[in-house]
């Protein structure tokens, strides 16, 4: 009995903390303090634009997602002794993670833990829809990272 009068108690709060959330909300918007992202987010729930919800969803975890991935994958690279690529480079797009890694030549060991990396990613975030891909090149090759991509390392 305890734990449900516990757990009523904790949806009350929750409700209450979550009312007043939004009246603080309605107040700053008739006062014209709103931010943006506060006016927009309340114009697309009062007007009940179904595709604009559903976008501002898929744009939140978006970001969500993507900046945990990438996170999660920067901590799997320190595992490294030192950095063992010439170049590490990232973009985004849409629900997929992609890197560009240059490594030196005949490098098979990093070329594994990259793709093992890569892997361990993908294990956790594919079944929310999101996904990393690899593609790791030779000094030799002597490609340039494409210009959508972003820097982590090297330049």
């Amino acid at each position: 009995m305890h734990d449900l009068t516990e757990e009523k108690n904790k949806t009350d709060l929750w409700f209450d903390d979550f009312v007043s959330s939004i009246r603080v909300d309605q107040l700053a918007l008739e006062t014209g303090v709103a931010s943006e992202e506060q006016k927009h987010l309340y114009e697309t729930l009062i007007n009940g634009n179904i595709q604009d919800m559903m976008d501002t969803g898929m744009k939140t975890a978006q970001q969500y997602y993507i900046q945990n991935m990438l996170v999660d994958y920067i901590h799997l690279l320190k595992k490294f002794e030192e950095a063992p690529f010439l170049k590490l480079a990232v973009s985004f797009h849409n629900s997929e993670l992609l890197v560009w890694a240059e490594i030196e030549d005949d490098a098979e060991d990093v070329e594994g833990e990259l793709i093992m990396a890569e892997a361990k990613i993908n294990a956790k975030y594919h079944k929310h829809g999101f996904d990393m891909t690899t593609t790791i090149v030779e000094k030799s090759d002597m490609l340039p990272v494409p210009s959508h991509y972003n820097f982590l390392f090297g330049k």
